[in-house]
């Protein structure tokens, strides 16, 4: 039979024959489960991406322990195993672990994967396999568990009858958040800009307040042609990346770009032109307000409160304007230059816009149409049954203030000396970017769920796809976008991965576990049989670095290993090597138990899919995963245009 690169067509990740196990055989989905449970839709013209998403499972398996107070009893009440598993790991793909500049990380000259990175990748994957729960940032950290729950922003300013639905319904969204109306004295409704101007202040303790603007809407008259402004300032306003807000004296102007300079007119010109013309010509003018303008009555200004500002400053898709770290931030001493007033309790001031309602501030921006959060945050879109109960890596990996680990990943040493790659500039390594949620969030039906839409349901755990011939190398254009600019501004970055090919030895050290817990740790590695698993760690993963096979052994701890130190033949051997066949039925048949076995196979069915190596050899398998954005000198891929939604795991394989 047909070997595939770095597997046994046959082997198993234990060493041992399918055989010699059959009540695990017994214990596997039915054959075609998979075929039965995931029928692929009919995509034209699907998204493409390096990752897909493993979803989350209907409920959370919980642990056999629901009280942390009572870990101690339930310790006792165990028969507990100590020992090791050990790991023989080679690189199928090119590997790079971040932390030594342009080189993979490497303490005292020497390439390791480091055990934290291990304990990374494998509690991600063990999250998954014991069917564990979905949790974001908490109030103790900054950072998200499994996910950063906070909110998304966007904005959609136009659209019309042949825009496309999606930005149809989100510009509705947009202008239903921004926009309203007002009863004048004629007793007409007409329309209104939501977003009041204002000013945000930083007082002496560190707080922030809006204080409003004595006008309720920007004024018709405190603006100014760009070409205008050039020319009574000395100045040009770069048509890109220009936003900013610059004080002349008091009077503070909104910089948000230009556009080319061929299309800007001057007073005369743009009074003879139509209406429509005026349209053609594009964005003219340039807005501003005063230091005059502030209302300076405590009693209307308005808190911000930590959770929006902290939402704001998250925002990574935001462009130009930090009101937190903008140039137009006036310091106390020039505004009370400016206004001829004695203000101790402020600090500094910058102009603003802002959405309140009830008193409170929702959001607030730099300009008239500034971006927006959605209501919703990232964890009202996680729709797990359960979600707050004690699981399996509460249980094993540690619950913080209660107990410790129980599982301790050692770093994995090459066998030889490690052969690398030629240092050569990678593609731009890119964010998360779920304000893309055609592929962050389930999409089933006709309609695109966006982040506020009534059912929407994020997709679950992010894993990326191997692929055997990495493509990491930066484009021309790629390289033209970064010249002139600082090393850390840079989007691409230098790289000299390890090169497929190189063996590494590692263990994981387990101290008194029970037998489903060393079963549900154990399989991390068996996943239900699947015989061509290889796993991703480092950097890189998303253009093909990452991909390794690991072998692991399991040596379990003699209960007289420390009665009789040494035997025979000198210092005796604690360990002695094990089958793990019965710690995976255990773990089994906690899950039958619980009513999760169904369940728990759907989630491993996708899971195993998007670990199996096999899926390389395809002769079409770049085409299905490869990154849609494609060289930078290119024009938007217009599956983005069309906010084309990524199939689902399945749905990739079987396309």
């Amino acid at each position: 039979m047909a070997k595939l690169k770095g597997f046994d067509a046959l082997g198993n990740l234990f060493g041992r024959k399918p055989s010699e196990n059959s009540s695990q055989q017994k214990n596997s989905p039915p054959r075609n489960f998979q075929q039965k449970d995931f029928q692929p839709r009919n995509f034209s013209n699907a998204a493409t991406a390096p990752y897909n998403f493993v979803s989350l499972p209907e409920k959370v398996l919980p642990a056999p322990l629901d009280n942390p107070a009572n870990f101690a009893e339930y310790m006792s009440s165990q028969k507990l195993f100590s020992g090791e598993i050990s790991l023989d790991i080679e690189t199928l793909t090119p590997l790079f672990i971040g932390g030594n500049g342009a080189k993979s990380f490497a303490p005292a000259d020497k390439p390791i994967i480091p055990g934290s990175s291990l304990r990374g990748m494998f509690k991600n994957i063990f999250k998954v396999v014991t069917c564990g729960t979905f949790r974001g940032r908490s109030k103790t950290h900054k950072k998200g568990e499994d996910f950063n729950d906070e909110h998304i922003y966007f904005r959609c300013l136009m659209a019309s009858r042949n825009s496309p639905d999606w930005m149809n319904e989100l510009n509705k969204l947009y202008n239903d958040r921004m926009k309203g109306s007002r009863r004048g004295g004629d007793g007409k409704l007409r329309p209104i800009k939501n977003a009041r101007p204002g000013f945000l202040i930083r007082r002496s303790d560190n707080k922030f307040f809006i204080a409003p603007s004595i006008y309720r809407t920007d004024r018709k008259d405190d603006r100014i042609l760009i070409l205008e402004y050039e020319r009574k300032f000395n100045v040009t306003v770069p048509e890109r990346n220009s936003s900013c807000v610059e004080w002349r004296g008091g009077t503070a102007y909104i910089i948000t770009g230009s556009q080319r300079h061929d299309k800007l007119c001057d007073k005369r010109t743009y009074e003879k032109l139509s209406n429509e013309d005026k349209k053609r010509k594009g964005k003219q003018f340039i807005r501003f307000t005063k230091i005059d303008y502030v209302d300076w009555s405590r009693d209307h200004w308005v808190e911000l409160p930590d959770e929006v500002q902290t939402s704001y400053e998250h925002d990574r898709n935001r462009r130009g304007v930090n009101l937190f770290t903008d140039k137009g931030i006036l310091e106390r001493r020039e505004i009370e230059r400016l206004t001829g007033k004695n203000l101790p309790d402020i600090k500094t001031l910058i102009p603003c816009h802002y959405l309140e309602e009830d008193r409170q501030v929702t959001a607030f921006g730099h300009g008239q149409c500034f971006r927006i959060p959605y209501k919703n945050r990232i964890g009202d879109t996680v729709k797990i049954s359960g979600n707050d109960a004690l699981d399996f890596t509460d249980l094993i990996f540690g619950k913080e203030k209660f107990w410790a680990s129980r599982v301790y990943f050692e770093d994995a040493t090459p066998y030889e000396k490690i052969s690398e790659l030629a240092q050569t500039t990678t593609h731009p390594l890119m964010n998360p970017n779920p304000t893309s949620y055609q592929f962050y969030l389930k999409q089933d039906g006709k309609n695109l769920n966006h982040w506020d839409s009534f059912d929407a349901q994020i997709r679950g755990y992010k894993f990326y796809w191997h692929r055997a011939e990495p493509d990491w190398r930066a484009s021309q254009s790629e390289l033209e976008l970064d010249k002139g600019k600082a090393p850390d501004k840079r989007l691409t970055r230098e790289m000299t991965p390890l090169k497929s090919g190189i063996k590494f030895a590692s263990k994981i050290r387990f101290k008194n576990l029970s037998a489903i817990e060393l079963g549900a740790l154990l399989m991390m590695f068996d996943l239900n049989g699947l015989q061509t698993a290889a796993y991703k760690i480092g950097q890189g993963r998303p253009f093909g670095f990452g991909s390794i096979k690991i072998t692991p052994k399991l040596f379990i701890e003699s209960e007289t290993a420390y009665s009789e130190l040494f035997g025979a033949d000198g210092w005796k051997n604690p360990y002695r090597e094990e089958n793990p066949a019965d710690y995976l039925n255990a773990f089994k048949n906690y899950l039958a138990g619980k009513n999760m076995s169904g369940i728990w196979q759907k989630v491993m069915a996708e899971l195993k899919k998007i670990l199996d190596w096999s899926q390389t050899s395809r002769p079409d398998w770049d085409e299905k995963i490869k990154n849609m954005s494609g060289d930078v000198s290119n024009s938007v891929d217009q599956r983005f245009k069309t906010r084309a939604p990524l199939p689902t795991i399945f749905e990739v394989v079987k396309k």
